[in-house]
């Protein structure tokens, strides 16, 4: 055995190195042979051993037994069982998953863990040729980092066949030109590269022409003669429009986004971070099937002892998951190179993994089905299949979005407009404020989860009240499909008479709106709330009923309202229900002016009576929501 396996050796006690990680038992415990008796649950290699001993070896400084040993048993007998019997959901591909089982004698303790195995670079490591994953690369700004980054975007680019090669594309108007980091130039394209300008906005200049302007003469006649018609025209809202329009085509037509994730805000920078090595829980020998020695580490699988990354990795926690126009660079962009809170990632329809082959756990990070995001082409026919992926996915979109934060109120659609234009290619379908044309009675079903205190609505106008855009609190947009099977329900539905949506600017059709009016022909029945002290900070409330013949009001089911708002009097209009009253949606409303009423709430009959007789006691009528 070489100096690398009397290390590996030196890890354990001499019965873990006679036991466990002998040649024959540790071959076991990578292939998990069944062992007898144990059909079903106990795939691998089993000892036992007493807490006792575990306890002794662990303080001559066994990392193994140290590893096993728990301050509440210290007696007793252990049994111990461990098995690479399952295939890790890690990357990179091949991420071994050890699972360790510990019960004791008499039933007094059981123990069921799952832990990833990884190693070093692999140069200098028997282990690294058999384990796959690798340690963190945490020197990302380094000559090493830029290399290995620039392999996980060519490995993408020529094995992944999912994600796009890199294609001649149409530029956005201006580009900034960093060949030269330390003097950046701006680019005007008109589409494609030209000659740079002689007078650009550099990091040296900058101040200056914020605070004194530039000398125009030092422009070429075209860019002074530009300038000239802005000023005149005024178009610098409708310019800025423009480019907002074009967003959906700029992220999918580049190669690669750089996305500063672990950045808290543009001041903090994202390179030269303090990024954690990953702890792992232990460091044990690994004894290759070859019969060389060497060494790995282990790490639980999920480790919340911890808020930060040392231990697990948990990208829904980083600063960009927190802000409203980060979800479509993410979602539209074909690679996104992040720059994580522990180290740098390839983000691709593929697959996300770290540079360096380093052990990557499980993205939790939303992407677009693929039949979704590789149409191009509007009015192409739609699966029942796909069209139940898309849906699923917009509705994934809208619970992710509605959890971010804007610092413009106002961009509320403005900063998903890209992806609702993505998402119509395959739709083709008319765009209403966060809500589509083909889906729109079930989209109107959208619900306040309550996750948070209720906010105010916005102070200035960004949606019509029946869109879930116009409110600031997490939204949760149901699917209702099960609803719909052959022969589960009897169903009745409100009728939509028509809706119709006003965009703010003709060039971001997807964005902003004006105005927006939806019109029903629907049941409408007044009710009260039954408000205790804590539902007025959730929104969850009761609905009472007056009914016919019952001397008391009757509790016929749950709001949850949308907004922390004054209401006056409120109705119920049921929007899709089923005549035996086995389930009912419908939405809040308030007057709001003569002959128009507003959202203020979501209505449904899970609680309460089932009895919805006062259905047919409420005469249809027209309906105008805005």
């Amino acid at each position: 055995m070489d100096e690398q396996g009397n290390k590996a050796k030196s890890l354990v006690c001499e019965a873990c190195w006679n036991g466990l990680f002998s040649f024959d038992a540790w071959q076991i415990v990578l292939a998990g042979t069944e062992q007898p008796g144990r059909v079903g649950y106990s795939n691998g290699y089993c000892y036992t051993t007493t807490w006792e001993s575990l306890h002794a070896s662990s303080a001559a400084g066994c990392s193994w037994c140290k590893f096993l040993c728990h301050p509440e048993y210290t007696n007793g007998g252990v049994e111990i069982w461990v098995a690479c019997d399952e295939d890790s959901e890690c990357t990179p591909a091949g991420t071994k998953k050890l699972t360790v089982k510990l019960e004791s004698s008499g039933g007094r303790a059981f123990s069921l863990q799952h832990y990833y195995m990884y190693t070093t670079d692999g140069t200098g490591d028997h282990a690294g040729r058999f384990i796959a994953a690798r340690e963190r690369v945490v020197d990302i700004a380094s000559p090493t980092g830029y290399r290995l980054a620039l392999e996980c975007l060519d490995s993408c680019t020529r094995f992944h066949e999912s994600c796009p090669k890199p294609q001649p594309t149409t530029l956005p108007d201006r580009v900034i030109d960093c060949s030269n980091p330390e003097k950046p130039r701006i680019v005007i394209t008109n589409g494609k590269l030209q000659e740079p300008q002689q007078t650009v906005a550099t990091t040296q200049n900058i101040d200056e022409y914020v605070n004194h302007g530039i000398d125009i003469s030092h422009f070429p006649k075209t860019i002074r003669e530009a300038i000239e018609a802005t000023h005149g025209l005024g178009d610098s809202i409708q310019d800025r429009n423009r480019q907002i329009g074009k967003m959906r085509q700029i992220y999918r037509n580049s190669f690669a986004t750089i996305v500063a994730a672990c950045g808290k805000n543009v001041h903090e920078g994202f390179l030269r971070q303090n990024r954690p090595q990953k702890v792992p829980d232990a460091k044990v020998p690994f004894i290759c099937p070859d019969g060389t020695v060497g060494s790995v580490w282990i790490a639980a699988e999920f480790d919340t002892t911890t808020g930060d990354a040392t231990r697990t990795y948990y990208d829904e926690l980083e600063p960009m998951n927190f802000r409203g126009w980060c979800l479509q660079e993410r979602l539209l962009s074909p690679r996104c190179l992040i720059y994580a809170s522990h180290t740098l990632q390839l983000w691709c329809q593929h697959e996300t993994v770290n540079v360096g082959q380093a052990l990557c756990e499980p993205s939790n990070g939303l992407r677009l089905p693929s039949s979704v995001w590789l149409s191009e082409e509007h009015g192409q026919s739609v699966s029942p299949s796909d069209g139940e992926t898309s849906r699923q996915a917009w509705l994934n979109v809208i619970f992710d979005y509605t959890l971010r934060k804007l610092s413009i109120s106002g961009d509320k659609l403005v900063a998903i407009a890209a992806v609702a234009e993505q998402f119509n290619h395959v739709w083709n379908s008319q765009y209403l404020a966060g809500l589509w044309q083909h889906t729109l009675l079930l989209d109107l079903l959208w619900y306040n989860t309550g996750l948070f205190e209720l906010n105010p609505r916005p102070g200035i106008y960004r949606a019509p009240s029946w869109s879930w855009a116009s409110i600031d609190d997490h939204v949760v947009a149901q699917s209702f499909e099960d609803r719909f099977e052959p022969g589960a329900y009897d169903l009745a539905e409100c009728d939509i008479l028509g809706c119709k949506v006003t965009p703010a600017s003709a060039d971001v059709p997807f964005g902003q709106v004006s105005s927006g009016t939806l019109i029903l022909e629907g049941h409408l029945k007044e009710a009260t709330l039954q408000y205790t002290k804590s539902d007025q900070k959730s929104g969850n409330t009761l609905v009472q009923l007056d009914m016919d013949g019952v001397s008391e009001v009757v509790s016929v089911g749950w709001a949850r309202m949308d907004a922390l708002e004054e209401k006056s009097n409120i109705w119920i209009i049921p929007m899709l229900w089923d005549k035996g009253g086995e389930f009912m949606e419908g939405l809040i409303v308030t007057a709001a002016g003569e002959g128009y009423f507003r959202r203020v709430g979501h209505f449904t009959n899970h609680y309460g009576s089932k009895d919805i007789t006062w259905v047919s006691s409420a005469p249809k009528q027209i309906i105008t929501l805005i």
